[in-house]
């Protein structure tokens, strides 16, 4: 298994502060099944100024640290952008997920949809991929509905004609996004309920859509990631 979205590399945004944090993450995602991982740390201007030569240092020293403690695991260098009004400033140098075209930005929670929709443009105008993280998270996606319309439909079994209405205006704006060219990646921990029922229920969604690309761990911590995982990868591996 590939995780395509982890915080794993030390001392270079909110994952990991220490090499042997590092190494015990790396442990788990190991025990797990993983074999690779993309080391994706945030690129977040004015708070982790992040760089892509800084990525590939950093990758380079974890990964012989692995090699050391015989942990069969393959690092994936890349970064996780902000899709806010400085990221066109890091276009001029983006770091993909490893030799691919594939690019991971994510959506702040305030982010107006024009310019989320500007900037996967520019992506795309780069002849990149733009591969938006835990889009399940990101409210900024969704149209503004109380919890039950949010969550309409989950005690109700399917229509044979479709969705229901307040399901399909709710994803309206994933929809273009998909049209447009954008990939999605779900976050393991989101179909576990880690972050409430809404975003468990947007999670089961995306599934039925076939909207996932790919998944990722999101992982930040050893002492978090080790319980989301345990929790996720059963019910995540049924599914698939």
């Amino acid at each position: 298994m590939i995780d395509w979205h982890c915080h794993i590399l030390p001392a270079l945004d909110d994952g990991p502060e220490t090499l042997n944090e590092s190494l015990e993450m790396a442990r788990i995602l190991a025990f797990a099944g993983f074999r690779q991982v993309c080391c994706t740390p945030h690129c977040l201007l004015g708070r982790y100024d992040t760089r892509p030569s800084q990525v590939s240092q950093a990758v380079a020293m974890l990964q012989g640290a692995l090699q050391r403690a015989d942990i069969p695991l393959t690092l994936i260098p890349g970064m996780e952008y902000a899709l806010d009004e400085y990221f066109p400033v890091l276009l001029d140098d983006p770091r993909c997920l490893g030799d691919s075209r594939l690019l991971l930005v994510e959506a702040p929670r305030k982010t107006p949809k024009t310019l989320i929709q500007e900037n996967i443009r520019r992506i795309l105008q780069r002849g990149l991929i733009p591969l938006l993280a835990h889009p399940e998270r990101s409210p900024c996606l969704y149209h503004r509905s109380s919890l039950w319309g949010d969550l309409a439909g989950l005690f109700q079994k399917a229509r044979h004609d479709g969705e229901d209405e307040a399901t399909a205006k709710s994803f309206a704006f994933v929809q273009e996004l998909k049209n447009m060219g954008c990939l999605f990646q779900g976050n393991l921990p989101s179909f576990a309920g880690r972050y409430g029922l809404r975003i468990e229920r947007r999670t089961q969604l995306f599934l039925e859509r076939g909207l996932y690309r790919c998944f990722g761990s999101d992982g930040h911590r050893a002492e978090t990631l080790k319980a989301d995982l345990a929790a996720s990868l059963p019910g995540l591996r049924k599914h698939l």
